[in-house]
C-alpha cells in the first residue's frame, strides 16, 4: 500500500479496515512523503524542475511552491523511481495506492488507485490561486490511471470525468464512497426533543473554502425567523459575533464527536470540496445535512431525503434551506433518521471490501452486493 502522507486520517482509516476485512493479506505500507523527505538531492532535482515547469512565480510563496511541486513531471518521476527502486523486483501480487499524485505501478503487477480528484474536476478555487498543471503534468495523471488495474473514487462525479476525459473504460472505474473517521461512541438520540432545539454544527479547518461566511451571513438571515436557531463553528477560529454563535476552535475528536451528538442539523456550505468525508461523519450522528452542491455533496446528501443542497454562495437560499429543515422539528428528525440510515453505506469497511473485492484471486464479497446506492 503506497500512501502520500495522512490524507486527512484517511490513510490509517483504510489500512486499519482492509486488515479487519482481509486479515489473509500481508499488506506493507510506504509513505512516499516520508522517503521523500530523507532524499534531499532528490528534492534539489525536483525544485529545479518545478521552476523549469513552471516559471519563477513558483518560488512566490510556500503553498504556490507545494502545490506546483506535488504537480510537476519531475516529483511524478522522482516517487515513480523511488517506489521502484524500492520495490523492484520483489514479488507482489497487487499494488494499491491512495491519491493520484504518483504512480505505483511496478511492472507485470497490478495497481490499483483510491482518489478523491481529478486534475480536470475544474478545481477553480486552488487553480485560479495557483495557476492551472502544467500539460506535462495532465500527460503523467493521464498515465497514472490507464496503467492502473482499477481506479476507485470517492465519488461518481470524479469517475465520470475519468471515463468522459482521460479515456477510462466503465468497467475499469468505480464510485465506491469514504468511511467516517469520527463515530458515535454511545447509542445516537433521534428524539424530536434533540431536533427541537434547532443546534447548527459547522465543523471545518479552511473557513473561507468551506463556505464560513455564507454560513454566518445565512445564519443571521436565519435568526429573524427562528430566534433560537444556535451554531456552533469547530475546526477553526474567524472573527464572527453575533448572538447564539459559539467558535471553538480545534478540538480532540472525542470532543467533535460530543458535538455532533447534540447538534441538530450539520452546515458546512462549502465553495470547493472533492467529496466531503466530514458529511458521512454528520450523517452517522443522525444529522440532517445542509450544504452546496459542489463536487459530489450531491450525490451524498439526498436532497430532501437526508438533508438540502444549494448552490453555492448563495446565503438567502442556504437560510431558506436551514429554515425548512430546523422549522419542524417532526420533519428535522425524518431527515436526521434518513440521513443515519443512509450512512451505513459510508464506513471504512465497506470501502475496504469494496476494494478488496477487485483484488487478485477468488473475490472474497460479491462485488454486486456491495455497490453505493448513488
Amino acid at each position: 500500500m503506497v500512501i502520500r502522507g495522512s490524507f486527512s486520517h484517511i490513510n490509517a482509516q483504510l489500512e486499519q479496515a482492509l486488515r479487519r476485512v482481509r486479515p489473509d493479506i500481508d499488506l506493507e505500507v510506504f509513505d512516499a512523503v516520508k522517503e521523500f523527505k530523507e532524499d534531499m538531492l532528490g528534492q534539489l532535482r525536483c525544485l529545479v524542475g518545478v521552476q523549469r515547469e513552471y516559471g519563477l512565480s513558483s518560488w512566490s510563496s510556500k503553498d504556490m511552491l507545494r502545490y506546483r511541486l506535488s504537480r510537476s513531471q519531475a516529483y511524478y518521476k522522482a516517487v515513480n523511481d523511488m517506489i521502484r527502486d524500492r520495490f523492484h523486483p520483489m514479488e507482489f501480487d497487487f499494488t494499491l495506492q491512495t491519491q493520484s499524485l504518483f504512480n505505483a505501478a511496478l511492472p507485470g503487477i497490478p495497481n490499483f488507485v483510491y482518489t478523491d480528484h481529478v486534475a480536470r474536476a475544474g478545481m477553480s478555487a486552488l487553480q485560479g490561486q495557483f495557476g492551472a498543471p502544467s500539460g506535462g503534468w495532465f500527460d503523467c495523471e493521464r498515465q497514472i490511471y490507464t496503467q492502473a488495474e482499477h481506479v476507485f473514487t470517492f465519488g461518481p462525479k470524479i469517475r465520470r470525468l475519468l471515463i468522459e476525459h482521460y479515456g477510462i473504460a466503465p468497467e475499469q472505474a468505480s464510485a465506491i464512497g469514504a468511511g467516517a473517521s469520527v463515530l458515535p461512541k454511545r447509542p445516537v438520540e433521534l428524539t424530536t426533543e434533540r431536533f427541537a432545539k434547532r443546534r447548527i454544527l459547522f465543523v471545518g479547518v479552511d473557513w473561507e473554502r468551506k463556505g464560513g461566511p455564507e454560513l454566518v451571513e445565512a445564519y443571521k438571515l436565519l435568526r429573524k425567523r427562528l430566534p433560537d436557531a444556535t451554531l456552533t463553528i469547530i475546526g477553526c477560529r474567524p472573527e464572527v459575533a453575533g448572538d447564539g454563535i459559539e467558535v471553538l476552535g480545534r478540538l480532540p475528536l472525542e470532543e467533535v464527536s460530543e458535538h455532533f451528538h447534540d447538534a441538530s442539523c450539520f452546515c458546512m456550505p462549502s465553495r470547493l470540496e472533492p467529496f466531503g468525508v466530514v458529511f458521512v461523519e454528520a450523517m452517522q450522528f443522525g444529522l440532517p445535512v445542509v450544504s452546496t452542491d459542489v463536487g459530489d455533496i450531491g450525490s451524498i446528501v439526498v436532497e430532501g431525503e437526508t438533508g438540502h443542497v444549494v448552490p453555492s454562495g448563495d446565503a438567502q437560499a442556504l437560510s431558506e434551506a436551514l429554515f425548512q429543515t430546523l422549522a419542524i422539528p417532526e420533519r428535522c428528525q425524518r431527515l436526521g433518521t434518513a440521513a443515519k440510515d443512509r450512512a451505513t453505506q459510508f464506513t471504512w469497511d465497506a470501502v475496504a471490501s469494496r476494494i478488496a473485492a477487485h483484488f487478485p484471486g477468488e473475490p472474497s464479497f460479491p462485488r454486486a452486493e456491495l455497490e453505493v446506492t448513488w
